[in-house]
């Protein structure tokens, strides 16, 4: 029986995509580690948004401050999370992020289980440029588990 691979990337090596005050390094996709989980890493800017609400119905989702502070709506409630704090996420459960005003967010995120979502973190920019058709967001839901909400 073969041994899973292990999946090892540097900052340097992982892909970046840059955004409005903000930057996007996809660390591992569920492929990467046999579906058990996605990470990323997201650096925001004082007062960049970060995700609207939204929920996922498959996986939860934890976040890692690593330097600053970072705002939430968690189910309606607002919760702040300073460096070194850490929140998980249950399926099905409203959430939105952003770094607050007066602090730069830098943040771990994981999926656990994993889906597979780099295709959508490359797709949202191109959509901002008018590079690819707002339709495409219609698959959003199923096919990365992102069902986004009214705010």
């Amino acid at each position: 029986m073969s041994r899973p691979q292990v999946h090892v990337i540097q900052e340097r090596a992982a892909e970046t995509i840059d955004g409005n005050g903000s930057r996007l390094w996809l660390l591992a996709d569920a492929s990467d580690c046999c579906g058990a989980l996605g990470a990323n890493r997201l650096r925001l800017e004082a007062g960049a948004a970060g995700a609207k609400p939204h929920y996922h119905a498959r996986s939860s989702e934890a976040f890692y401050v690593i330097e600053g502070r970072l705002s939430m709506v968690v189910d309606g409630e607002p919760l702040t999370v300073d460096q070194g704090g850490y929140v998980v996420i249950p399926p099905g459960v409203a959430h939105s992020f952003g770094a607050t005003a007066d602090a730069v967010a830098d943040v771990l995120i994981t999926l656990t289980p994993g889906v597979e979502r780099f295709d959508y973190f490359r797709l949202l920019p191109k959509i901002l440029r008018g590079e690819a058709d707002p339709g495409a967001l219609d698959e959003v839901p199923e096919r990365y588990d992102v069902h986004f909400v009214d705010a």
